[in-house]
């Protein structure tokens, strides 16, 4: 168990491929079933908007208030994410390291797959502060890119965890298959 820990936690060396699936595939299930319980368990978040307008020519208020209802990950999700995006991160860099590259890539990786979108989002919701019809511009030019390279990084994140080691030592320490690779 504390090995595991240990493995968990340790951003140097190398990781096999059925080392890194060990851990991989029950902390993306893990994210998943929390996905699932704020999606279908939590139900979506629904509130109400009130949006004040003022005509500037005759300087007439006009308010309308419409029900905006929020389908999406929610806190459950984020905070699992969180919490286990260290050990995903970690052997993903050792598998990385496991077939000759820097763990940088692995980090790289990492944040489009999970983070860009997002972070794109979370900047496009800011500019609604400035403009609702340059939020709305922006995230439809940003979206389908965003959705792509998403994509495109989880599979080279799968292709990584199927690439067969690098074999012998390499610069980042010993065959973790020992003497067979």
């Amino acid at each position: 168990m504390l090995t595991s820990i240990k493995e968990l936690l340790s951003f140097s060396g190398r990781a096999s491929r059925s080392e890194y699936w060990k851990y991989a595939v029950p902390i993306l299930v893990i994210i998943a079933g929390a996905l699932y319980v704020d999606l279908a368990v939590l139900d979506p978040t629904a509130y109400q908007r009130v949006t004040t307008t003022t005509d500037l020519l005759t300087g007439e208020e006009t308010q309308e208030v419409s029900i905006v209802i929020k389908y999406g990950p929610g806190v459950l999700s984020l905070v699992v994410s969180l919490i286990l995006v260290v050990p995903f991160a970690s052997v993903l860099t050792r598998r990385v390291h496991d077939i000759g590259f820097p763990g940088w890539y692995a980090w790289l990786a990492l944040f489009l797959a999970f983070f860009f979108g997002p972070a794109l989002s979370f900047f496009a919701g800011l500019l609604g502060l400035i403009s609702i019809p340059l939020t709305l511009v922006v995230s439809i030019l940003l979206g389908i890119p965003q959705l792509v390279i998403s994509i495109l990084a989880l599979i080279v994140i799968v292709l990584w965890g199927t690439t067969p080691s690098e074999a012998g030592p390499n610069e980042y320490g010993p065959s973790p298959l020992g003497a067979i690779a």
